[in-house]
Parts: C-alpha cells; sequence; structure tokens
C-alpha cells in the first residue's frame, strides 16, 4: 500500500492589503486575522496485482473489475497478447485458443470503465454548473433587493463549498458592498444605478426604523451551510433581509452605521480575495472600489484607482471619476477636483451637469471668480439649459460679495464684438465685464424673443454652414450603413433631382396623430398648412413608409386622390420596406438646411448615434411641432431665440431653466445683470427703444399686451403670439397687409376662414 499525505496548513495570520496591481495601499482602519483550518488527507491506492492463470477465470474477473469500476477506481488489468506454450522465468504460459472468446468479457469490461468515468465527470460538471447557476440566482436576488448581508453571506458559503466565482459574482458582490458602505443602498442589478456624485450619507444619531442593521438580519439564514440552501430560503422566505420594514421609497434602502462599516470592511476583503485569485478586472468592479474609497473619505485612493484602469487598458466612464471627484468637492480641494476634470478631458470624457454642478458648488464656496466664469460657459456648451438646483447656485454666485468685486472696468468694445460674431453670436468669452453689485430676477422671453424683465433681444445662434454640412454626412454614412440594397443611396439621388424642399413633413406622426390609425386627411391638413407659411409656397416633401400608402384603406376614392396628388406633385417619397423613415425625413431636413414638421422628441437609439452636441441645436432651429383644433392645425415654431444660456455685449446674462413645460413660451430665464445698470433701474415699459433693429444690443419694445408686472398675461400673451393656426387661403396682397398690421399693433392677427 502506498500511501501520500498532505503536509497540514498551518493556521496563518495577515495584515489586509489592498493591493492595487502594482502599488499597495495600507488600510489602517481594517486588520484582519484569519485562521485556515488545519487539513490532514491522505490517499491510499492499492497496488493490484493480476497472474496469468486467472485469465482463465473470465467471470470472476469480470465481476472484480466490474465492482471496482464501479467504486470509481480505474481499471489496472493489462492488456494480453497471444502466445505460445513455454516457460519464461518459470512460470507456465497459457496458450488462449479462443482469443476473441475469453478476452471478450475483459474487452466489455474497459468499455464499462470509459462510460462510468465519462458520466461521472460529466455529472461533476454538471453538479458544478448547478452550483454556479445556483450561486448566480442569489446574487442576483440580492443586488434587486439591495440585500448586502444577504450576499456577503453566500460569498462565505461559496468559499466554504470551494466554489471558483468569476468576474460577474464579484462585480455584483462589489457593488453592493461600495452601495452599503455609502450608506443607502439602490437595489437593481449590478451597475445599473444611477450615477450619483453625493458624499456618504451621514447616518442618523437616533434609532431610525428605516435602517436595515446587522442586528435585524434573520438568523434563519445563518444557519444555512450550502449555498443551495441558502438560496431557497431566501426564495421562500417573504421575509428575507426584512426589506419589508426598509424600504419605504424610492429613495433608496438606508443602512445603519454598522452595515456601513462592516459592508466597507468585507468589501475591501472580497476585492483582495479577487486579486489573489487572478480575477480579471474590469471597469465595473474597479469603480465599486473607487466608490468604497470614497465612503472612507479618500479621494486620492479613489482618484488612483480610475488612473490605474487608463494605465491597464480599461476604459473608465463617467461614472468612474464620480467617487473621487465627490471628495475632493466636498472636502473643498478646488485644484484637485478641476485636476480630475482635467483628466476626464484627456480621456475624452465630457462631465454632465452633476459634475458640473458639483465644481460649480466648490468653486463659489471658495470664491474662485474665473472657475465659475469657466464653468457657466461649459454649462452653456454642454448643457444649454440647466436644472433649477444649478439655477439656484448660479443666483448665489452672482449675490455674492465676491462676484460684485470682480469684473473689467474698461473694456475694448470692438474685440467683444468681434468674438461674439467669432462664436456665432450669443456670448464672447472675454471674462467678466462691468463693476457693482449684480440683479438676478426671474423672468420670461416673449415670442418676439426679448426679455420681459430688461428688454434685452436674446439672439439666434448661427449654425455653422461647414458643420451642418459634415452633421448631414455623418447621418447619410449612418443611415447608409443601416438600409440595404442601397435603398439610401437612391433616395440622397432623388433629393438632387427633385430638390431642394423648403419644409420636409414626417408623414407617419402627422397622419398618426393622437390615434393609432393612420388617417392621410390629417396630413393633407398639414401639408397645406405649412404651405402657406412657406416664402415660395412650394410644396413640402412627404416622407411616409410605402406600407401607409398601400392597403385596402388607402383604396378608397379620397386617400387614394391625395397620394396621386402628392405623387403628380413630385412631393412624396415611400421608402421601401425594411426602412426606417426617420432617417429619411431627417437627412432631408439637414441637407435642405429647412423647417421639420414632426412632434417625434428624437430620443430614441437611432438619434443618441448623432451626439449631444451638434444635433440638439440644429433640432432647436429646425423642428415645428403641431397640434390640431376644431378649425384646423396649429403650429409650433422653433422659438425666436436660442434657448442656450447668453452672455450679451455688457456682460449681463441670460440662463434658460429646464422643465417640463411643452411650451417654450412658459419658460423660466434668469435674467442677471449690474445694479448700477440703466436696465436694472428701470422695468421694460420705460426702456428706451434702439433705432438699429440689427444692433445685437438691440432693446425690444414694450406692448400694452404685455405688462412687465403681470407674468401670468405675459406668458398667455406669449403663448398666444406663438401659435399659428391656419384654417384657410390667403389671396392677392392679404399677407403683406397682415404683415404690416401685426408690425402695427404688435400682435399676431388669429383669423379663421
Amino acid at each position: 500500500m502506498a500511501s501520500i499525505p498532505f503536509k497540514p496548513l498551518q493556521p496563518t495570520q495577515f495584515q489586509f492589503q489592498l493591493q492595487l496591481y502594482s502599488s499597495t495601499i495600507l488600510l489602517n482602519p481594517f486588520k484582519f486575522h484569519t485562521t485556515l483550518p488545519r487539513i490532514s488527507s491522505s490517499i491510499h491506492v492499492t497496488h493490484v496485482e493480476t497472474t496469468e492463470q486467472e485469465i482463465s477465470h473470465t467471470r470472476r474477473d469480470s465481476k472484480t473489475n466490474s465492482n471496482e469500476n464501479g467504486s470509481g477506481f480505474s481499471s489496472f488489468t493489462p492488456k494480453y497478447k497471444r502466445v505460445d506454450s513455454g516457460q519464461e522465468n518459470g512460470a507456465k504460459r497459457v496458450v488462449l485458443k479462443d482469443r476473441n472468446a475469453k478476452l471478450k468479457p475483459k474487452r466489455r469490461t474497459s468499455e464499462s470503465s470509459s462510460s462510468s468515468s465519462t458520466n461521472n465527470k460529466k455529472a461533476m460538471e454538471s453538479k458544478k454548473s448547478k452550483i454556479d447557476s445556483t450561486l448566480r440566482i442569489g446574487l442576483d436576488m440580492c443586488s434587486k433587493r439591495g440585500d448586502v448581508l444577504s450576499a456577503i453571506r453566500l460569498y462565505d458559503l461559496a468559499l466554504l463549498q470551494g466554489i471558483v466565482m468569476g468576474q460577474y459574482h464579484y462585480a455584483v458582490l462589489l457593488y453592493l458592498c461600495a452601495s452599503a458602505a455609502t450608506g443607502l443602498i439602490h437595489p437593481a442589478k449590478s451597475g445599473s444605478g444611477s450615477r450619483t456624485l453625493n458624499a456618504p450619507n451621514e447616518p442618523s444619531s437616533h434609532n431610525n426604523s428605516n435602517e436595515f442593521n446587522v442586528i435585524d438580519h434573520d438568523s434563519h439564514l445563518l444557519g444555512s451551510s450550502t449555498v443551495d440552501e441558502f438560496v431557497q430560503f431566501m426564495k421562500s422566505s417573504a421575509k428575507s433581509c426584512n426589506l419589508q420594514s426598509v424600504r419605504h421609497d424610492d429613495s433608496g434602502i438606508k443602512v445603519s452605521e454598522d452595515v456601513r462599516h462592516y459592508a466597507l470592511t468585507r468589501g475591501f476583503e472580497i476585492y483582495e480575495k479577487m486579486l489573489s485569485d487572478k480575477v480579471q478586472m474590469n471597469e465595473a468592479t474597479l469603480t465599486s472600489v473607487a466608490r468604497m474609497a470614497m465612503a472612507l473619505g479618500n479621494g486620492d485612493m479613489a482618484f488612483h484607482v480610475v488612473k490605474k484602469m487608463k494605465e491597464d487598458g480599461i476604459n473608465p466612464k463617467l461614472r468612474s471619476y464620480g467617487p473621487s471627484l465627490s471628495v475632493f468637492c466636498n472636502n473643498g480641494d478646488v485644484d484637485k477636483a478641476f485636476i480630475v476634470e482635467q483628466h476626464m478631458l484627456e480621456n475624452g470624457i465630457y462631465p454632465e451637469e452633476p459634475e458640473l454642478e458639483a465644481l460649480l458648488k466648490v468653486s463659489i464656496d471658495a470664491g474662485r471668480s474665473e472657475k465659475v466664469y469657466y464653468l457657466l460657459h461649459k454649462l452653456r456648451e454642454g448643457i444649454r439649459q440647466v436644472s433649477p438646483s444649478t439655477a439656484d447656485l448660479i443666483d448665489k454666485w452672482f449675490n455674492s460679495k465676491v462676484a460684485s468685486r470682480v469684473g473689467k472696468r474698461k473694456w475694448d468694445v470692438r474685440s467683444i464684438h468681434k468674438a461674439i460674431k467669432n462664436g456665432g453670436g450669443g456670448w464672447h468669452g472675454q471674462g467678466w465685464l462691468g463693476n457693482g453689485k449684480w440683479t438676478v430676477s426671474r423672468a420670461i422671453v416673449g415670442s418676439d424673443g426679448c426679455c420681459k424683465c430688461c428688454a434685452e433681444k436674446l439672439v439666434t445662434i448661427d449654425l455653422d454652414p461647414e458643420e451642418t454640412e459634415k452633421f448631414a454626412k455623418s447621418v447619410a454614412s449612418i443611415a447608409a450603413q443601416r438600409e440595404r440594397n442601397s435603398s439610401f443611396q437612391k433616395f440622397q439621388r432623388w433629393l438632387d433631382y427633385y430638390g431642394p424642399f423648403e419644409a420636409v413633413i414626417d408623414g407617419a406622426n402627422v397622419g398618426l396623430y393622437s390615434q393609432r390609425k393612420f388617417r392621410p386627411s390629417k396630413v393633407n391638413a398639414v401639408v397645406n398648412g405649412i404651405r402657406q407659411m412657406l416664402p415660395s409656397k412650394k410644396w413640402p416633401l412627404i416622407v411616409l413608409h410605402n406600407r401607409r400608402i398601400t392597403g385596402d384603406k388607402m383604396d378608397e376614392p379620397f386617400n387614394r386622390s391625395l397620394v396621386e396628388k402628392w405623387k403628380n406633385a413630385d412631393a412624396i417619397y415611400a421608402t421601401p420596406t425594411g426602412s426606417n423613415d426617420d432617417w429619411y425625413w431627417l437627412y432631408a431636413a439637414i441637407k435642405f438646411r429647412c423647417l421639420l414638421v414632426t412632434n417625434d422628441e428624437m430620443r430614441d437609439h437611432l438619434f443618441q448615434l448623432l451626439g449631444n452636441d451638434f444635433f440638439p441645436k440644429w433640432k432647436e432651429r429646425h423642428q415645428v411641432r403641431f397640434s390640431f383644433s376644431e378649425t384646423g392645425p396649429v403650429f409650433h415654431m422653433p422659438p425666436p431665440c436660442s434657448i442656450v444660456i447668453q452672455e450679451s455685449e455688457e456682460g449681463y446674462w441670460h440662463v434658460p431653466i429646464a422643465s417640463e413645460l411643452e411650451s417654450e413660451e412658459e419658460r423660466t430665464w434668469l435674467c442677471i445683470r449690474r445694479a448700477n445698470s440703466p436696465m436694472a433701474n428701470q422695468d421694460s415699459s420705460t426702456v428706451n427703444i434702439s433705432k438699429n433693429v440689427g444692433d445685437p444690443t438691440h432693446k425690444c419694445p414694450p406692448t400694452s399686451s404685455d405688462p412687465p408686472h403681470n407674468q401670468g398675461d405675459a406668458r398667455s400673451s406669449t403663448r398666444r403670439k406663438n401659435q399659428v393656426k391656419v384654417t384657410g387661403k390667403t389671396h392677392g396682397n392679404h399677407g403683406q397687409e397682415l404683415k404690416a398690421a401685426e408690425e402695427l399693433g404688435s400682435c399676431v392677427v388669429d383669423f379663421q376662414i
């Protein structure tokens, strides 16, 4: 008998260290002492000797070998060859007359052994796959419920059972630990939670029934000895993790201080185990580590994690920078916060409003006027319309003493004017102008583009022709890749032959307005209405999928006559089967730089491919929304000015505030100007009107219908002005007469025939 003993593992103690690849960061707050159990085992293998005399006892051999194979041992029976009779080393040699008959049972035994071994291997693989699937199901349940303690328990049981965990398991565990460490768990799958820049929630000083405590965790769960038992208990128990008592709203699950500390401790331990097992890291796992560093208040560690991502070929995301940026901003460390922002830009990641708002707050608190000015223009470029919370911060800045002390007393008007022209209008970027206190008011902008508070004429920012051309080519390129049989290239050739057009109609969007069935009559009404408003009165282009102009409904005489009329006017293009008509009407409107009549908000994944830089600007200037009244279509034309932060030639500011209102005329703006300016000392009813209408500093005339002190009346009047009802046709010079009347009366004539 041969014995192969294993050397017992001695108890070891180690101090936990967080290893970030090549670097090691010692975490002083946490020391882990783990004792590994002794393992003493040996494998005993009995050597089986077979004599040649036993070959004649085929039945006994077959039975013996079958029993051995059934017990899990491999057969050691040698393969025999036919030999002649004789003596060798004093042993009798046996001659087998019927070799096949004698060895047939042996062959069956070998086949049985191989089959049994294969079946055992498959059974083990099936069991392993089942255990891995059960562990994954359990972790998914914990993630959806925000149950960090059960997830850690599953991790411990998996270690006891020797289950090998992969990247997904560790990602869920680290996500839950990182969320709990910040004091608030958002039940969601790993990585799908909303991005946040908030600092860890401060634990309450009193006992809160809405908090999740370690003591509250069911003691039943700790009695489970295997992953399968634990997961089954989670499935069957309606009180698992006491979530019924802790989830009262959609803000998340608050956890107590002991859970936060426990999750943070175990989270770093799990990360250390992931490193020791050499499991490949990804952005999600490292972002969770950065969030745990944020819970420690260690912004340097969180930023180090992000920098190591890039060094090791992992592309960080916007959420990866949140932890370090949050710590630096909450600690008032302006310089380090902007180092993080610079690192983002260098890696092609652009901050959005949560990041810019955090940077703005820390800059205002520190009195860094140059940073505030920089961030206002960042908001202008990337956000355009600010949230109410950001608007409050801007209000706070302009009412501060620091803001009143900064600004140029004298400046070169020509250089400012040139900078505005080169930038396309609406800003100059030359720094703070003027001096003295600021006045901040909440105002609306009329249909003429004038601020109701200061009478400043806001501008329509020009779209760069070259940029527009590049945008059209990018849309065509994306569409051509997604459309088959060169159908989009045929459309481009059709446009070159029949164009240009002054308006494009999204036929499906119009024909399906407020109903499920397509109605060509609605398309016809919109076509006739928008046509009256076009300078050339040319037919607009109607883009429809070919299935909309075929079928029983379209065979009706009235519908057929409409389609024939559009075809004869070369005003309709039917997109082929399998195509997406969105690309067609969008490209045509961009190519001809004309109006686009549609209520489509263009927010789905197709339009996300176009980016968030140029497309929103283009849509704002070209989209015409519509509705229907009892008398016909009502068109909501593009706003009279660009809905974006604007900086005037005198250094005044107008900031649009984002809202859920459908009408632009009801939008609130921040009107910001120096308190010693002429406009601040008088309302719009007493403003001196500039005679030079083309001047960018042109002030708008007040109207009796829009009293500046009554915002409700102003809004209702403005709403009426920007809506154009079309219910009939104009003849002769009535259009010019109406225009003259409107200019004389500073109003819009709403006529019905």
